[in-house]
């Protein structure tokens, strides 16, 4: 792949394929009701009997919308890489977690680069922004917390080691498709273990 190569940031159109104005309202959504749910436990869980169910119930909501928002503001983090580093994609042809597709035969290593690094810088935010909203004084705000941070691990795990082999020369596309399930598998490993560790910390 030439390292040089640097096109205007461009999408090549594919036929049924989603806007992706429509995958992020798709993707606000998600994210409303995940929120919305889990404020709702968190004022229920004060106030209900048996306890231990409304604490079981905002440590889910917590946990779900903690790891889902951070995924899906990693995501767009990626998307806005992609934007920034004047690359070229395609839409998605299904509505799901991408927001858009890479093309990397007609990107550079640079823009590879500068699109993965966003997406790390996304989930920073995403947590930052948790931390500075949401307490860490019940065991929804400390399993949104956890959540959070564990999905950073996971996304840091397939995706970190990519991006050294890339910066010391690889080829993204080859670097990548050695992202085998048993990278996946330790990366979700890492992820939980971020996560249960984090939440014993704020206990």
């Amino acid at each position: 792949m030439d390292n040089t190569l640097d096109n205007s940031a461009s999408v090549n159109p594919t036929v049924g394929a989603f806007h992706p104005g429509t995958v992020g309202a798709a993707h606000l959504l998600l994210v409303a009701v995940l929120l919305g749910l889990f404020a709702a436990a968190q004022s229920w869980h004060p106030l209900s009997v048996p306890p231990l169910a409304a604490t079981a119930l905002s440590v889910i909501a917590g946990a779900i919308a903690g790891a889902v928002t951070c995924t899906l503001v990693h995501e767009w983090f990626h998307y806005g890489g992609a934007l920034l580093a004047r690359g070229r994609y395609t839409r998605p042809s299904r509505l799901a977690l991408f927001a858009f597709e890479w093309d990397f035969k007609n990107n550079s290593r640079r823009q590879f680069l500068t699109m993965s690094y966003a997406g790390t810088l996304g989930s920073l935010v995403a947590i930052v922004t948790f931390m500075l909203n949401v307490p860490a004084t019940s065991p929804g705000g400390i399993a949104l917390w956890s959540a959070s941070v564990g999905s950073l691990a996971f996304a840091g795990g397939i995706e970190w080691q990519v991006i050294a082999r890339v910066r010391a020369g690889g080829d993204p596309l080859t670097e990548l498709a050695k992202t085998t399930p048993r990278v996946v598998l330790s990366s979700g490993f890492l992820g939980l273990l971020t996560a249960l560790t984090v939440a014993l910390m704020l206990l």
